[in-house]
């Protein structure tokens, strides 16, 4: 016996593809480093979808996407996303799950204010995949290639939790490996979000499109021994973010809402934010929120933090949040690689240049579904005739030993520095430079132990995702959306209004960097 479908994350994307296979009569083996649900970015999400609703028509819901992702979207896929949202939303009651629909926005309802409304989503449906005698769930495995042969999918190789070598067969792949944003030093994303996706799928042939898009989000907990988390949309309009001398920013920049910065106008506020840190510290100042406020959400979620919120404001900084580069797939989540499928934030075309905030998790609901019915037809129809797993190639070693903390303190610290938020050509020549010297110390570092591997794998990912970031930013020579560039600061539509998309080249690790016309346009 075999599995027909192997889904590569267990993130939400993942779990709706394992799903949805499974209702089609599929054998589904889902696969998560971490813990299936849990150990995902979807599950620090702050539980909101957008799309059309009876107030917010479709073409509304269009205009506005591709509006804030400054034209670079594919008008396909957002309207793809659009047209199937509503119902993929009305979906999540089949797994207990409530949701709140308010002018577009659709909110998950937790049984609890003080959770996470990302725990609550992804608890409910990976608890549902448990129960499910069609779906194995299986963690602590890390997959490091995607096997192809004469342009088919084969199945996946990677190693266990043991470290043992291990080939899985399957004719249907669907990568959900998430992004890329924990290879920045400040981030908010799990802590091994470190581009395996999107290596997985430039290793195997696939192109990468627009990876210079990277969004951060301007409030990220930066104090020392906490977390690097976010602060949540939803809070007191009393809250201010203050500067040292406590001066309120947002009054001196003009802005009327914390709250609508954040939702519209993501780009220029975490600018904003990264240009107000560089003079000095800045604060989040809830010392003025009611005292009725903070048994709510998402206040309520502050008591989990050790900081002292109602007598002392804590410094933040903007952090990584989202990337908008990725795959490019077929109405159908297929890639150019037969057998082959993906969804989830891996995908390229909705997001353009700047996503709208609510539609990662709307990706990840349609292009779930649409992968796991596609991959449980492609499986009925191309079976796999191997026997299932198999001991794969062990992974190269050396004599050479390694500091993997350093290093990827290192990595981190160059795509903060030089593919951040605020980029020049003096600085990504210099990000690039310091990446060369970084990716040859990974290649030869000594890597015998699981955890050894695991490292040497993630930093061998960061390094081929920064490459692509840096080399794609590098030849953008303009301003646009989530891209800023100090030496070409405003956005040219004549030139620059096209899509960049790069192709990798395992020999020499190096990107072919190509661009084209935005779907549907004349450029």
């Amino acid at each position: 016996m075999h599995d027909d479908v192997i889904v590569i994350g267990a993130g939400l994307a993942g779990m709706m593809a394992a799903d949805t296979a499974r209702a089609e009569g599929a054998r589904v083996l889902l696969l998560n480093r971490g813990g299936i649900g849990l150990g995902t970015n979807s599950a620090m999400s702050n539980g909101v979808f957008t799309g059309p609703s009876d107030t917010y028509e479709l073409d509304a819901y269009i205009k506005d996407t591709i509006e804030i992702g400054k034209g670079l979207n594919d008008p396909s896929v957002v309207r793809l996303v659009g047209r199937e949202a509503p119902a993929a939303i009305r979906s999540l009651q089949t797994f207990g799950i409530g949701v709140k629909e308010k002018a577009g926005r659709y909110i998950i309802q937790p049984d609890r204010n003080d959770i996470i409304r990302g725990v609550d989503l992804v608890t409910k449906i990976s608890d549902h995949l448990k129960k499910s005698d069609r779906v194995t769930l299986k963690t602590g495995f890390t997959v490091t290639e995607i096997v192809s042969k004469n342009g088919s999918t084969e199945g996946i190789r990677g190693f266990d939790a043991s470290g043992k070598p291990v080939f899985i067969a399957a004719s249907a792949v669907i990568i959900a490996g998430g992004g890329a944003g924990a290879l920045y030093l400040r981030n908010d994303n799990q802590k091994a979000t470190m581009g395996q996706g999107y290596a997985l799928c430039a290793k195997a042939g696939l192109e990468l499109w627009d990876m210079e898009f990277v969004q951060f989000y301007p409030m990220v907990f930066s104090e020392d021994r906490l977390p690097q988390v976010m602060l949540y949309p939803g809070f007191p309009k009393q809250v201010r973010m203050i500067n040292d001398s406590g001066e309120d920013i947002a009054q001196k920049h003009g802005l009327e809402s914390l709250f609508d910065a954040i939702r519209i106008n993501r780009d220029s506020f975490s600018k904003l934010v990264y240009d107000e840190c560089r003079i000095g510290p800045v604060y989040m100042d809830l010392r003025a929120a009611p005292d009725e406020s903070w048994p709510e959400y998402p206040m309520t979620l502050l008591g989990k933090i050790k900081f002292d919120f109602k007598n002392r404001p804590i410094r933040i900084t903007p952090g990584a949040h989202y990337c908008m580069g990725g795959v490019r797939v077929d109405e159908k989540a297929r890639t150019g690689i037969k057998g082959l499928f993906a969804c989830g934030e891996v995908v390229w075309g909705l997001n353009g240049a700047n996503r709208r905030g609510g539609n990662a998790l709307s990706e990840c609901l349609v292009f779930g579904r649409l992968a796991g019915k596609s991959a449980a037809e492609h499986a009925a129809a191309s079976p796999s005739t191997d026997p299932g797993t198999g001991h794969g190639a062990p992974a190269a070693s050396s004599d050479r030993p390694a500091d993997f903390r350093k290093l990827k303190k290192e990595i981190r610290e160059t795509a903060w520095d030089y593919a951040g938020i605020s980029r020049s050509e003096s600085g990504m020549h210099e990000g690039l430079r310091r990446l060369k010297g970084l990716a040859a110390q990974i290649e030869s570092a000594a890597a015998d132990s699981m955890p050894e591997k695991k490292k040497r794998f993630d930093l061998s990912c960061a390094a081929v995702v920064l490459k692509a970031i840096l080399v794609a930013g590098l030849d953008r020579k303009e301003s646009r959306g989530a891209f800023f560039r100090e030496d070409f600061p405003e956005t040219d539509n004549a030139s620059w209004r096209k899509n960049s998309c790069q192709a990798y080249d395992p020999e020499s690790g190096d990107f072919k960097l190509d661009y084209h016309p935005v779907p549907g346009s004349d450029v």
